[in-house]
């Protein structure tokens, strides 16, 4: 067999494309189009970093990352250019299918398999305008623990991050590592966007890591306050660390 029959996508993978893609796409916008924005703070912020002509990079945890990815896409008709890094496995191919239908501008790479290419990738795209958002605990954990690549991006590009978190009412949470929120339909949400943050050339970057948690734990805080939500924490690290969770209300 050539190399290139060895390359080329099976029809199982190609029939996947086809009909997966568009039907996530279409769901994606019909349960995103569904959420009723109760509460938005701190959108200024946003408006502020748009309207500064450069680019920045918006993060929020992993776990939070659905209605904020929205939230920021639907900013696009304010002029924000939104990036997301995803990456080149198969079914990376779905999800940048889906994001890409949806106005992201994909960034193909891998924070773990090819980090520096990734990092290469990302301060490319960003001179040309491009905001990636960025999840700094992704794309495995542990989870709410800010990695220093975020940081590195940062303080090598000079953008500001502007965290972000949201939270709502009634949501279905996964089983994965980041145990992933998703809302259920029609429900209320709040999206909470903090200050930016910028990391000066020859600042601490473990010392930087720290403090971009702690705003975003804050800021999830406060999310999950407004809607009255008690969403699980990510698992912990290890085979044995996953404590019972507190019960889940949004059922």
């Amino acid at each position: 067999m050539s190399e290139d029959s060895q390359d080329r996508p099976s029809w199982q993978h190609r029939l996947t494309m086809r009909v997966a893609v568009p039907l996530l796409r279409l769901l994606a916008r019909a349960l995103l189009a569904s959420c009723r924005l109760r509460h938005v703070e701190g959108d200024t912020h946003l408006t502020q970093a748009i309207d500064s002509g450069r680019a920045f990079l918006p993060c929020c945890w992993h776990q939070r990352l659905s209605v904020s990815v929205g939230y920021l896409l639907r900013a696009r008709a304010r002029g924000l250019r939104p990036g997301f890094l995803v990456s080149p496995s198969r079914d990376g191919e779905i999800v940048a299918g889906v994001v890409d239908g949806m106005g992201a501008e994909i960034i193909r790479g891998s924070a773990t398999r090819t980090g520096a290419r990734a990092m290469r990738d990302l301060y490319t795209v960003m001179k040309t305008g491009v905001c990636p958002i960025i999840h700094p605990d992704g794309p495995h954990g542990p989870g709410f623990v800010a990695k220093p690549g975020t940081l590195m991006l940062a303080q090598m590009t000079q953008a500001v991050m502007l965290p972000m978190a949201f939270s709502a009412d009634r949501y279905w949470q996964l089983g994965s590592w980041d145990r992933l929120i998703i809302p259920k339909p029609f429900a209320r949400v709040a999206i909470v966007i903090g200050e930016p943050m910028a990391v000066a050339r020859g600042d601490d970057i473990n010392t930087a890591a720290q403090t971009l948690s702690a705003h975003l734990d804050a800021l999830t805080r406060e999310a999950d306050r407004l809607t009255g939500a008690r969403p699980r924490p990510p698992r912990k690290m290890g085979p044995s660390a996953d404590n019972p969770p507190p019960p889940n209300t949004a059922a």
